[in-house]
């Protein structure tokens, strides 16, 4: 594992989702979900846990960089597209589709999942993948 390759794509996760869900989409996303970003709840947690999940998934496409042997930029990031559009955007997809949610909500949410991934996966391809050298 590269753990400084996981370590700066998963700060990249963090910026992106603070922009994404902040100046870019923010107001949208409250009016589509009739709520504020964690109203009602401490942030601390929130924000520890979506950094521990981007964590993880930085961990995860480490390692399918490195099993693919697309260790450049653009390799990871086909890798991030390929698996967010393969299982997350899939996933997001049956969720908004049977909770009845507006289509709108989809394109935010999964465009951030799909467009976060591609940057993590470049980053951590541009880093060598899971090599160290």
């Amino acid at each position: 594992m590269n753990w400084i390759a996981i370590i700066v794509a998963t700060v990249a996760a963090m910026v992106i989702g603070f922009l994404w869900y902040g100046p870019v989409f923010g107001k949208t996303w409250t009016a589509l979900t009739g709520r504020g970003m964690g109203t009602g709840q401490s942030a601390g947690p929130l924000y520890a846990l979506t950094a521990l999940a981007a964590f993880i998934e930085a961990i995860a496409l480490n390692w399918f960089i490195n099993e693919t042997g697309w260790t450049t930029g653009a390799g990871g990031a086909l890798i991030g597209l390929y698996a967010s559009l393969g299982f997350t955007a899939t996933a997001f997809s049956s969720q908004t589709l049977f909770t009845g949610k507006a289509p709108r909500l989809l394109a935010i949410d999964a465009g951030y999942q799909v467009f976060q991934a591609i940057v993590m996966g470049a980053i951590i391809g541009f880093l060598g993948g899971g090599r160290l050298s």
